[in-house]
């Protein structure tokens, strides 16, 4: 379960995950570049995995482009927040360096609002 939201005042992405299943990688990947086509360049981003479980392997893989997608669009600053270690780890592989965890929602905001 996800929800993907441009937020026109803070030309930001807000994606909140609790999962995604590789049934659910399509449905994501179409929602996800729907809501990237009306970000402005300087856009940041916010994925919300405090409930989050994490992805299978198969799952990271097919979601991996879409940093560097995002980056091509104009992507300046990607926070997420999440209480999981391992949750974090699988982040920065993901995504790298264009992405910042934080432990906490109003961290992360403070960090995107900076």
């Amino acid at each position: 379960m996800f929800k993907i939201e441009y937020i026109p005042a803070k030309n930001r992405l807000v994606c909140t995950v609790e999962s995604i299943t590789m049934d659910e990688v399509e449905a994501y990947n179409t929602q996800y570049k729907a809501e990237l086509a009306k970000v402005k360049p300087g856009f940041t981003g916010l994925t919300d995995l405090s409930k989050g479980k994490l992805f299978t392997q198969e799952v990271a893989v097919a979601l991996a482009p879409l940093g560097e997608m995002s980056v091509q669009k104009g992507l300046t600053k990607w926070a997420y927040y999440t209480g999981s270690a391992v949750s974090k780890m699988q982040m920065k592989r993901m995504f790298g360096d264009i992405v910042v965890s934080f432990e906490k929602l109003d961290e992360a905001e403070a960090y995107l609002n900076s």
